[in-house]
């Protein structure tokens, strides 16, 4: 069994566990697994953030040879990270088998943030209607406050803040329809976060937090329309940072 390479994206060293020729089903088999699918979820990290900043533009094709190459990784977690962005709608399989970037440009943002606005705003009014418990939102903007800096960890709190009000609504599929864009809205929001920290990094940890504490405040009260107008703020935030981060 070839041994993968160590995964320069991330300077992590998994280990190997199993032996070679271990049967199907055995301990090192899933492990096996398990350390493909991690490799598979760095490699898809790295694709989507160049398509999304543009650094992989639209028409360009992706050869699995030569992506594995660069990532110094096997062609099987690449193939298994395209086929992930084709679920994402950023890479598209040609009629001869071979991936291409779609690419992501402004109305693409725009799209995303407008169907992402349609369903946190659908949850919030499931959620205040059914007067559902806020403790979890609660607890996951304390993650965020409590961060007090421009990190890439307040990013996955800012994510799993935005889980929570869809989990808030009560609505197990509406909650994996947010899921599924989950990954690209992460990547979004790295891009621009990442910029803005850069130019000023307090300015951006507290004009994020200034978004957040109101819209909060407004669903403890579940008073709807305010915290409908806050959400909606709240994404302008979003387009703004991505904006300045695209240079635009």
């Amino acid at each position: 069994m070839t041994r993968e390479p160590t995964d320069p994206m991330t300077s992590l060293n998994l280990g190997r566990h199993a032996a070679a020729g271990a049967p199907s089903g055995s301990p090192g088999q899933h492990a096996v697994k398990l350390e493909r699918s991690v490799y598979s979820g760095r490699v898809a990290a790295v694709l989507r953030e160049a398509i999304v900043d543009g650094s992989l533009e639209a028409g360009e094709p992706l050869v699995e040879a030569r992506l594995a190459e660069q990532l110094a990784v096997s062609r099987g977690p690449v193939r298994n990270a395209l086929h992930v962005l084709e679920g994402e709608g950023l890479v598209r399989t040609r009629p001869n088998g071979r991936s291409v970037v779609v690419g992501f440009a402004h109305a693409d943002l725009e799209d995303l943030v407008s169907v992402r606005l349609e369903l946190e705003s659908t949850a919030l009014r499931r959620g205040i209607a059914a007067k559902a418990d806020t403790a979890p939102i609660r607890a996951a903007y304390e993650l965020v406050l409590d961060e007090g800096a421009s990190t890439q960890r307040l990013v996955d709190y800012d994510i799993d803040f935005h889980r929570a009000l869809m989990e808030f609504s009560g609505s197990r599929f509406l909650t994996q329809a947010w899921l599924a864009l989950a990954p690209v809205i992460h990547t979004v929001i790295t891009i621009g976060n990442r910029r803005m920290a850069e130019a000023d990094p307090e300015r951006n940890f507290t004009r994020i937090i200034s978004v957040h504490e109101p819209l909060v405040a407004a669903i403890e009260a579940y008073e709807l329309r305010r915290a409908l107008r806050l959400l909606t703020a709240q994404f302008a935030v979003t387009r703004e940072m991505f904006a300045v981060s695209a240079g635009g």
